[in-house]
């Protein structure tokens, strides 16, 4: 069943927010595409669930406790969406930045291009 782009993108961002590797990357497989590509100003084409997982798991050991927000609702239409995120880190200000997403046939993420200043 393909899942709507902001049940997508809610299921995302709320897997940035798990802890435990296992966990992480049964969070990331509900959403993310097999063979699915990150890429963000500090890295380039992350691909896979266990990619997605690795530097998840490496955001939580640079900055423990931060927490992921949806900022604003996703603006959509045919198989791409955009919206905006905010993260909460303990000792900083909130920090933010904006997602560019590509679904595939399953509404799953296929592509991910984050933008976004620098973190700490």
């Amino acid at each position: 069943m393909k899942t709507s782009p902001e049940e997508t993108i809610k299921q995302y961002v709320v897997s940035w927010n798990v802890q435990g590797e296992d966990d992480i990357k049964a969070a990331f497989a509900k959403c993310w595409a097999a063979e699915a590509t990150y890429t963000d100003p500090n890295y380039e084409n992350v691909t896979g669930v266990d990619g997605i997982a690795a530097l998840c798991v490496g955001s939580h050991q640079l900055a423990p406790g931060r927490i992921f927000h949806v900022h604003t609702l996703p603006e959509h239409h045919h198989n791409v969406a955009l919206y905006t995120w905010t993260v909460d880190i303990p000792g900083k200000e909130t920090k933010g930045g904006t997602d560019y997403i590509e679904f595939d046939e399953d509404g799953k993420i296929a592509k991910l291009v984050s933008f976004f200043p620098p973190l700490q």
